[in-house]
């Protein structure tokens, strides 16, 4: 029997998912493990390839993925292939199906062209599956007993419907072999692809957003250490392998709470001995664990820095907390995490969705005010997902609430392909709540536009400098953002004010009622090509953060300038040089960011102020500044440039993601941008005397404090 698994992603504007496709290579190790006699299976992950090789041959069955970033598309081709092969068996599988008897039923009525869909964890029940299709044909079953014994299967056959009871896991996580080591995914690591690997199975929470909310995955499964760690060195090996300029510097940890055992220690020793031999990974992509936060802060500091701390804590109101059955997990240890983070100079983020049961305008905005105020270096904020497969997702949870259910085309997910004689222009489509019960569309508006100048103000420490002014000064980071949303409606700001605004027109416009009509809007070829093109489409609040930090990075700096001054001058904080340090201090940062992704350019900057000896002053008194310590005898002209590896870098992401809005946005959404700030040149420096000479003289020997 010859098989063919596909973890497919669109390919046409940039990679969309790019991660290396270890789950299908798990799920042929191990059917190709307790099916010794059966043919080496085969794996794509892009739709070019699959189509070019069905040209030349073709399986007796070929299983999708289904994810939110692939399900279409994977319908698409499975589509066309049981029109032109009505005899290649055809399975699918993964989280973005319904929990619902009913529900399920719909789905594969919905979908005539899929034979099997097994649900929950896939290795087992293909397995079985196999070996009963090796022994029977589709065309012998004839009653539910014939399948009974199927564990994890759903299926529709002459309108009989069955819906396994057996929904089993595999107990010991040892039974399945890597194939990383067994060399089965040396293809995909080419540099392109993001390597992933997964210590465990399993999550103890039950979120009702989420697809591992269920009872199902509560018991955690680990992998065996030693393959953990062989995984992980193998990993490094191959990258060290690739031209500096073509190697992804990134691992994705595809563990639901990592750092929250103490067996992730282990793992992160693993990595930061990589770290010393091949320098990777730099960055490490991971959802960290919401409790046991002194584990979590110790799992970073073995990895120095490279992984990002995550305090999701979506909502910090009570009430919300209850509905969507978070109640065992700690905010305050979330909230705690942060804190400790800031000492040990810790790169971490929270995650905050707007839109959940329960929630107003008024909560979303108290939720972000506590997460700025506890020192999260960035907030992602997400608007809430209808996914299948959860409990959120279901029928009686959006009637409960009253949520009003939009539809707009995944970032990226979209695309045309060649395959079996016929062009398929296809995309993916998800739905968000805009509204519920609690929460208006006005006010859900106005939760998106403070989102944004978080991303742009706060986030990514893009105006760390203010901030750390600001902090000194003890006044709330978050009344200073608030100062810029009030501001950002003042005419005198109307560029800014236009750049908000393309940003919540473009909100609205990406939505749709019926999702019908936008299935069929985008299976026109000519649609497709605008999204393709970047006129549709796009992650928002990246898109637009990567445009304040290019072409409207004068128009940020503007009102972050303004807005700092009101917000001193409300608080009677004034100085003659306080404004030319504050305008410095924006000055510098744009010449650190501004067009970064040119990597030809150097920047330069003339200045008054010693801002990096401000920067790097870390025993500044917090209730006055002293100015006069970091003033130049002249006004100094500093250059900024990137270092070679920054260059590289930059250069790994714009092969894959392109250097235009849309790439430069998938670029930020990965990446801790401080790391690509530009460097200054030394040249500058002056001694502690000239410093004294020079206050002395001009300002007549006595000290000037904020």
């Amino acid at each position: 029997m010859k098989i063919w698994l596909a973890d497919l992603t669109y390919t046409q504007q940039s990679i969309a998912s790019d991660v290396v496709p270890a789950g299908i290579g798990m799920i042929a190790e191990y059917t190709e493990k307790k099916i010794p006699n059966i043919e080496k299976i085969k794996l794509y992950k892009f739709p070019e390839i699959l189509s070019g090789d069905f040209e030349k041959n073709r399986p007796d069955v070929i299983g999708f993925s289904n994810y939110l970033w692939n399900s279409s598309l994977s319908d698409a081709f499975a589509k066309q292939i049981k029109k032109i092969y009505p005899e290649i068996i055809t399975v699918m599988g993964g989280p973005n199906f319904p929990t619902d008897t009913t529900e399920q039923k719909k789905y594969v009525e919905e979908r005539p062209w899929l034979d099997f869909y097994i649900v929950k964890e896939g290795e087992h029940a293909f397995v079985k599956l196999i070996e009963f299709l090796m022994k029977k044909s589709i065309s012998d079953i004839k009653t539910v007993d014939d399948v009974i014994d199927l564990p994890n299967l759903v299926f529709l056959k002459d309108r009989l419907f069955h819906s396994s009871k057996k929904i089993e896991r595999i107990m010991d996580l040892s039974e399945i072999p890597s194939p990383y080591l067994s060399n089965r995914l040396d293809e995909f690591l080419d540099g392109k692809l993001l390597p992933i690997t997964q210590t465990n199975r399993g999550c103890p929470f039950t979120c009702t957003f989420c697809t591992e909310g269920q009872s199902y995955w509560t018991k955690v499964r680990r992998k065996p250490r030693d393959v953990v760690e062989n995984e992980v060195s193998y990993i490094a090996d191959k990258m060290n392998t690739l031209p500096a300029e073509k190697r992804r510097t990134d691992l994705l940890i595809a563990d639901s709470n990592f750092g929250m055992f103490t067996e992730d220690l282990d793992t992160c020793k693993v990595i930061a001995d990589e770290q010393k031999k091949n320098g990777y990974p730099k960055y490490i992509n991971v959802a960290t664990g919401k409790n046991k936060k002194e584990r979590v802060l110790e799992a970073a500091k073995i990895v120095n820095g490279a992984m990002k701390l995550a305090g999701s804590v979506q909502s910090l109101d009570p009430e919300i907390q209850d509905n969507i059955k978070r109640k065992n997990i700690s905010s305050k240890e979330i909230v705690d995490m942060a804190l400790k983070s800031s000492e040990i100079g810790a790169n971490t983020y929270s995650e905050v969705i707007l839109g959940l049961p329960g929630d107003t305008k008024e909560k979303h905005f108290k939720t972000l005010k506590t997460l700025v105020e506890s020192s999260f270096t960035t907030i992602s904020m997400y608007q809430l997902m209808i996914l299948p497969g959860t409990e959120l997702g279901s029928r009686e949870s959006i009637n409960k609430y009253e949520m009003d259910i939009k539809y707009r085309v995944v970032p990226r997910c979209y695309g045309t392909y060649k395959f079996l004689g016929d062009e398929i222009s296809v995309s993916e489509v998800e739905g968000i709540c805009t509204s519920t019960n609690t929460l208006s569309f006005q006010d859900y508006l106005d939760c998106r536009k403070i989102n944004l100048i978080i991303n742009i103000f706060y986030n990514d420490s893009v105006f760390e400098e203010v901030i750390s002014l600001l902090n000194k000064l003890k006044i709330s980071i978050w009344d200073w953002l608030e100062e810029i949303y009030i501001n950002s409606s003042k005419e005198e700001f109307k560029d800014f004010k236009n750049l908000l605004n393309d940003f919540l027109d473009d909100s609205e416009k990406e939505l749709w009622k019926d999702k019908e009509k936008l299935t069929k809007f985008t299976s026109n070829k000519e649609n497709i090509n605008l999204f393709i093109e970047g006129k549709l489409g796009s992650n928002l609040i990246f898109k637009y953060k990567s445009r304040s930090l290019t072409y409207d990075l004068d128009v940020a700096g503007k009102i972050a300038e303004y807005s700092t001054n009101s917000i001193l001058s409300k608080m009677k904080i004034q100085n003659p040089s306080l404004k030319t340090f504050i305008k410095e201090l924006v000055l510098f940062k744009k010449c650190q960011i501004e067009d970064i992704f040119d990597l030809e350019l150097i920047k330069e900057g003339k200045f008054n102020f010693d801002i990096n000896k401000y920067i790097q002053d870390k025993n500044e008194n917090f209730i006055s500044i002293n100015l006069n310590k970091y003033k130049f005898r002249n006004i100094k002209k500093i250059k900024f440039y990137l270092t070679k590896e920054q260059i590289n870098q930059i250069k790994s992401y714009n092969l894959l993601f392109g250097n235009k809005i849309d790439g430069i946005s998938r670029t930020l959404s990965r990446v801790y941008i401080k790391k690509l700030f530009r460097t200054l040149n030394n040249s500058y420096q002056i001694t502690n005397d000239e410093f004294h000479e020079n206050n002395s003289r001009r300002w007549g020997g006595g000290l000037e404090s904020v």
